[in-house]
């Protein structure tokens, strides 16, 4: 299980209701992904939520939550990594212009291609007018990795092996795709003057872009540190307790996880299976494959969580109820922080809240070391 999806998940443990952080740029596709906007009380929850009182798993033992100890490191920020991001934002403002060199690592290719395999081919495994920019991970890498060297007009061909955990209908099964290079263009990238920042960013100046970029880094390797902090603390909790884990419960998160899927299938006016097919390269089945170790964790950490606020006396007071509802309520717009009882039940925001104090116990009881 990747830990970025379970520091996700951790970081908001019922509800999906952290905004997105504002920043000088366009905020991202990734922090789209991982935030939910509240915009209308018929929209902004498509799933049924699991709540502590819904679950049938068990708890049987408790394992130690106090005097934990775990390592915060935070990653060095390097002017490699400075630049890499001023390089991004300037790729997002250059020209795509066409080269007769042969095709590069950041090259832009524009194909058509028809996929066989044993001597067969489906629309799945062809496509035209497809650009493709080697390295960027938009393909497969092996894929990408062998148009390097091509150039415009030129038709050839590439072989390799399907990942098994990639889509059932192809997974393990070796491929040779016929391809032909309509195009080969280049990001055109010339210097950039204080002039062109101001144009093309929020920034005042490339001393302004550069600084503030370097602390946007700096802030986010130490969110990364805390958040690696606070989930190696919760693992070690989940794995000196024992539990009784019924499937329904994990397939229940399950549901609560996949559904996010149907609203972005359906904001591209698609259905579901053919958004996880297109966008992912998986079938629903394999996709709640992926989620149901996250999902296991997600229903012990409710049980642990629950179990360690009836232990310390761990409550939400009508007082911290209502400082929710107003905080809510100032984050998404509305004047009347009532209305968010109509987006999100004071069940589930009452659940978010405690588990938030159960994992703040957690850390305050906890010691930090170095490694």
């Amino acid at each position: 299980m990747k830990k970025k999806m379970l520091l996700i998940l951790l970081a908001s443990v019922t509800l999906t209701m952290a905004g997105c952080g504002s920043s000088k740029q366009t905020d991202t596709a990734e922090k789209q992904e991982e935030s939910t906007t509240v915009e209308d009380s018929e929209s902004a929850v498509t799933y049924e939520p699991v709540l502590y009182e819904d679950l049938s798993s068990k708890l049987v033992s408790l394992g130690e939550y106090k005097g934990l100890q775990a390592a915060r490191n935070v990653q060095e920020v390097t002017e490699e990594d400075v630049q890499a991001e001023i390089d991004s934002i300037k790729k997002e403002n250059a020209e795509l212009v066409d080269k007769e060199e042969p095709a590069e690592t950041g090259d832009v290719v524009n194909i058509d291609f028809t996929g066989y395999i044993d001597g067969e081919t489906s629309d799945n495994l062809k496509a035209e007018g497809t650009d493709v920019e080697i390295g960027a991970g938009t393909m497969l890498e092996d894929f990408e990795n062998q148009l390097i060297g091509v150039t415009t007009g030129e038709d050839t061909q590439i072989s390799f092996t399907f990942p098994e955990d990639y889509n059932q209908e192809v997974a393990g099964k070796d491929v040779q795709f016929d391809i032909h290079v309509n195009s080969v263009k280049a990001y055109d990238m010339p210097e950039w003057t204080d002039e062109d920042v101001q144009e093309n960013t929020d920034y005042d100046s490339l001393e302004d872009m550069e600084s503030s970029i370097r602390e946007e880094l700096q802030q986010s390797a130490e969110k990364d540190a805390e958040d690696n902090w606070q989930y190696d603390l919760i693992k070690q909790v989940m794995e000196s307790s024992e539990f009784q884990i019924e499937d329904a419960d994990v397939e229940a998160y399950i549901d609560q996880m996949v559904s996010e899927y149907d609203s972005y299938a359906a904001a591209n006016g698609m259905e579901t299976e053919q958004f996880l097919q297109q966008y992912l390269g998986v079938t629903m089945e394999q996709l709640r494959e992926m989620f149901r170790e996250t999902a296991t964790f997600r229903v012990k950490m409710t049980l642990a969580f629950h179990e360690i606020a009836e232990q310390e006396g761990l409550t939400v007071s009508d007082e911290e109820y209502q400082e929710r509802l107003s905080a809510l309520a100032s984050q998404y717009g509305y004047d009347d922080p009532s209305k968010i009882e109509q987006v999100y039940s004071a069940e589930m925001i009452k659940e978010e809240m405690i588990q938030e104090k159960a994992i703040n116990f957690i850390e305050e009881n906890a010691q930090e070391i170095s490694e």
